[in-house]
């Protein structure tokens, strides 16, 4: 191999220029980047490049990027499971609300909103308003792209029903989920990666808060306590909608038989309240 050649670690394609860098590793996409992190569990993959989550002289990452990738290491396993098992149905529709964007938009942005759609109980037009709502906060507040706590505060401002009532799955057919949840942040654009930065560390602000209303329930995924988090900012009756979302969002965890409260879950419970 030529001195200046570079091999995607996972395929041995040639890259003609680095495309998604771990340590010193070089993947040629997100697919086979996620290929290599699925090789392993979620516990070892962020005991052995956990680092490259973090700031260092040579590269900025946002804050709390690898806080976000360490609570996956953390997770019971029967929750993980399921959460992972349904990564594919949970993106499904995230080329699909590209089409209808006019801005530019965080790749978790699209994947819990396309998650919302994911069942078949919550249709295209419902996730379209949702888009269009996300889109109306992002320009107010002045900044180069839709967040995804700009994406679910979208959701609690349309939110409407919260009553449960068990409805007729029509799920689409998974495919292989066109984005990598591990190398989105190594991958954002730096001004809008800072800008999101300072949303999420309003967000952890609040994490506790929303600890206290879940205490003596069930499992709830670490990255849905996060977005209950993301309600509370800048909304005078957070707390009290949070008590409605995390009711509906049990229900919703208890029809689908998980062992407790995943992402997908979270975002249909989200979207059936628009109803």
């Amino acid at each position: 191999m030529a001195d200046d050649q570079i091999l995607c670690h996972q395929c041995g394609k040639d890259l003609v220029m680095k495309f998604i860098e771990l340590r010193d590793l070089v993947f040629c996409s997100t697919t086979c980047f996620e290929t290599f992190r699925n090789s392993m569990s979620r516990k070892d993959f962020f005991k052995r490049y956990g680092d490259a989550y973090k700031p260092d002289d040579q590269k900025w990452v946002p804050k709390y990027a690898n806080d976000y990738i360490k609570m996956c290491g953390y997770c019971p396993p029967k929750l993980s499971e399921i959460c992972r098992a349904e990564l594919d149905i949970s993106g499904v529709y995230h080329d699909d609300v590209i089409e209808t964007e006019t801005i530019h938009w965080c790749c978790h942005a699209r994947f819990i909103l396309s998650s919302s759609m994911s069942d078949g109980t919550v249709s295209f037009e419902t996730g379209k308003k949702v888009q269009k709502r996300a889109e109306e906060i992002t320009r107010k507040q002045g900044i180069k792209g839709v967040t995804t706590i700009n994406t679910t505060n979208a959701f609690a401002d349309l939110a409407k029903d919260f009553s449960y009532r068990q409805v007729q799955e029509n799920p689409p057919e998974p495919k292989e989920l066109a984005m990598s949840h591990a190398a989105a942040c190594l991958l954002c654009s730096t001004d809008f990666a800072k800008q999101c930065e300072v949303q999420a560390i309003e967000e952890f602000a609040l994490v506790d808060t929303v600890k206290k209303h879940l205490k003596g329930r069930g499992l709830w995924c670490a990255h849905t306590i996060q977005a209950l988090a993301d309600v509370l900012i800048d909304r005078q009756d957070g707390e009290e909608l949070i008590d409605k979302i995390i009711a509906l969002s049990e229900q919703v965890a208890k029809e689908k038989r998980h062992p407790g409260v995943i992402t997908r879950d979270l975002f249909v419970a989200l979207g059936r309240s628009l109803r």
